[in-house]
């Protein structure tokens, strides 16, 4: 995590995608910033690049990506697909 960090400041990145809570906050407290994919996914829903985020969801879930019920259940209700 601290390598990624160090690569983003060095290559003077925009943003840096970090799901894990630990990398997240370390991104962010070296004063980067972090987005995580659900974010990503609300704004491509928001901007109309995609209509739905549940299939896409899904499929991440159904290839390995790993959600919990109370964070994909919420993600989901906010994004209006609930």
């Amino acid at each position: 995590m601290y390598l990624k960090s160090y690569l983003a400041k060095e290559l003077n990145a925009d943003y840096v995608m970090i799901d894990e809570n630990l990398g997240y906050k370390i991104a962010n407290n070296s004063g980067l910033t972090a987005i995580r994919t659900l974010s990503i996914l609300l704004r491509a829903k928001e901007k109309g690049f995609i209509g739905q985020i549940k299939p896409l969801l899904d499929e991440m879930i159904q290839k390995g990506r790993w959600y919990s019920a109370p964070v994909y259940q919420s993600f989901l209700k906010a994004a209006g697909e609930l």
